[in-house]
């Protein structure tokens, strides 16, 4: 039950990513469609068809439709880390937990040992201080890219 939170929690965060990188209606086909109008009435009915097609999903997972997939990958992990702020550092100081495998879905890590080997040995300097879930990304990141645990 605690996977199937984590993974709905996940693509929340993957569609709140999508409606930020393809414009004020979001990436997908309705961006796509309603290209170059402007207004709240086409900036509707491009959200309602991003919605309603299920077009956001294959277009942040193509690169397609208006869907900037650095971006909605970054807005993603910060989303996610968000969500699960308290979780995730809490089986981050004991090297293991559900939502630390959860994480390394969202980054993309093959190697899960290493990767909470390497948060684990870096707790304080990733959640020592109170810090929004920007910086904890970029301390993520660089903690993971230093320790090569995401190759």
């Amino acid at each position: 039950m605690k996977k199937l939170l984590l993974a709905v929690a996940a693509l929340g965060a993957l569609s709140t990513s999508a409606m930020a990188a393809g414009g004020p209606a979001g990436c997908g086909l309705g961006s796509v469609l309603f290209e170059g109008k402007q207004g709240l009435v086409f900036n509707v009915l491009a959200a309602t068809f991003n919605g309603s097609s299920g077009s956001q999903t294959f277009g942040m997972s193509t690169g397609t439709l208006n869907c900037n997939v650095s971006d909605s990958t970054t807005v993603s992990k910060i989303n996610f880390i968000e969500a699960n702020k308290v979780a995730l550092a809490t089986e981050v100081a004991q090297g293991q937990g559900e939502t630390l495998a959860s994480l390394a879905t969202v980054y993309g890590c093959n190697n899960l040992p290493v990767m909470s080997s390497a948060l684990k040995v870096n707790y304080e300097t990733i959640f020592g201080a109170t810090q929004s879930a920007e910086m904890i990304n970029t301390k993520i990141t660089n903690v993971l890219a230093e320790n090569k645990a995401c190759l």
